[in-house]
C-alpha cells in the first residue's frame, strides 16, 4: 500500500490546465491525497485521478521527491548515468519566451519565467513537450487554446 506524504509528487488531472499533470500534494486525508497543486500553472485544488490509463499506473507508484536521486539517474540498461552538465544556448541561438498558447518545436530554445532558458527535448503528447533546463527536466504545455471568460 502506498503511503502519502504532503510535498510528494503525484500525477493527477489539472482543473485549470485540463490535462493530466504532475502534482505536489497539499493535503492527505486517510492517506489519500486532498488538495493538490499543479506544478506547470501552480493552480490548487482537490485531488481528482488522472484520465489516463498510464498516469493511474504511476500514480499508485509515485515516490517523495526528496528520495529521488538528483545526483545521478539510471538508464535503461542499469547503468548510472551522470546528470547532464549545465547548459547554454549557442551564440546564434534564437530565444523564444514561454506561452502556454504557443507550440514550441523539437530543439527550440525557450525563456520561462521560473526555470530559465531550456531547450525542448521532445513532444509528450499533442499539448505537452518536455523541456531541459539547468535545474532539471520539466513537462510544459504548449499549444493551449485560451479560454474565454
Amino acid at each position: 500500500m502506498t503511503t502519502y506524504r504532503a510535498g510528494q509528487e503525484i500525477d493527477s488531472y489539472c482543473t485549470k490546465c485540463k490535462l493530466d499533470l504532475t502534482h505536489k500534494i497539499i493535503a492527505v486525508v486517510s492517506n489519500k491525497p486532498a488538495k493538490v497543486e499543479c506544478r506547470t500553472c501552480y493552480g490548487v485544488h482537490n485531488y481528482r485521478a488522472p484520465k489516463s490509463a498510464a498516469a493511474v499506473a504511476s500514480a499508485s507508484s509515485a515516490t517523495p521527491r526528496a528520495a529521488r536521486s538528483t545526483s545521478s539517474r539510471t538508464a535503461s540498461s542499469g547503468r548510472s548515468v551522470d546528470p547532464e552538465p549545465p547548459m547554454a544556448p549557442p551564440d546564434h541561438a534564437r530565444i523564444v519566451l514561454y506561452a502556454t498558447s504557443e507550440k514550441f518545436p523539437v530543439g527550440t530554445w525557450l525563456s520561462h519565467k521560473v526555470f530559465g532558458v531550456g531547450v525542448v527535448l521532445r513532444e509528450i503528447a499533442v499539448s505537452k513537450i518536455e523541456v531541459r533546463f539547468d535545474s532539471g527536466t520539466k513537462v510544459l504545455v504548449h499549444g493551449m487554446t485560451p479560454i474565454a471568460s
